[in-house]
């Protein structure tokens, strides 16, 4: 590979200036993005405080939480799915049965949801 003259290395610096340019100025989003953040956090903190002062367990509590979390995000995602989307993730869940209250039962729920491609067949059989 050459360096000089045009070769392809030439503009090797000015890249990396290029990219350190853009590294910066996402450095300095997230930084706002963080502080932006700050006070709300510190909410959450006051009020895991408040419920740890009032005699709650907290391992317990912060189980409950990000159980209460994750169905929060579960629902965001369904309400986003279009009327023939929901209508088919209701027949998985209904086919599922109890089955969909298991974790092997959501695996399979989450798996489903997701269009696996499906295996092509061998070339050549034994």
């Amino acid at each position: 590979m050459a360096d000089g003259n045009g070769g392809p290395l030439a503009g090797l610096k000015g890249y990396l200036t290029e990219i350190d340019r853009c590294d910066d100025q996402l450095d300095t989003l997230r930084a706002e993005y963080m502080n932006d953040c700050k006070p709300v956090r510190g909410e959450i903190a006051d009020i895991c405080a408040s419920a740890k002062e009032s005699g709650l367990n907290m391992k317990s509590f912060r189980a409950i939480l990000r159980k209460h979390r994750a169905d929060r995000r579960h629902d965001k995602h369904l309400g986003k799915l279009d009327l023939a989307d929901l209508s088919d993730y209701k027949s998985m869940e209904e086919a599922l049965g109890d089955f969909i209250d298991t974790p092997l039962g959501q695996a399979a729920a989450a798996r489903a949801a997701v269009e696996v491609p499906a295996r092509p067949e061998p070339m050549f059989q034994d």
